[in-house]
């Protein structure tokens, strides 16, 4: 499995774009473009005004530092373009 996102400071990294690479419904994982995985929680999905998102939808957001070995977990997500059809 990838990496984490790497930090560039201890609280957030701005301007990421990534790649839905799961989604539930509740919770899923998007693939950064410079590398790991993130964690998307619907709460922030609902803080955005979002309502789903689509298995390899292009979105951008903040990486947020997470606690206790977690993955790293998407803020202010954004969709960037949907998936083809």
């Amino acid at each position: 499995m990838p990496e984490p996102a790497q930090q560039t400071n201890a609280k957030t990294d701005q301007g990421e774009r990534g790649t839905v690479i799961f989604w539930n419904g509740r919770y899923g994982f998007a693939r950064v473009d410079r590398g790991g995985d993130v964690y998307l929680g619907a709460s922030e999905l609902v803080r955005a005004g979002l309502v789903r998102l689509e298995i390899g939808s292009r979105i951008r957001f903040e990486v947020r530092k997470a606690a206790h070995g977690r993955k790293p977990w998407a803020a202010q997500i954004r969709v960037v373009s949907e998936m083809p059809a």
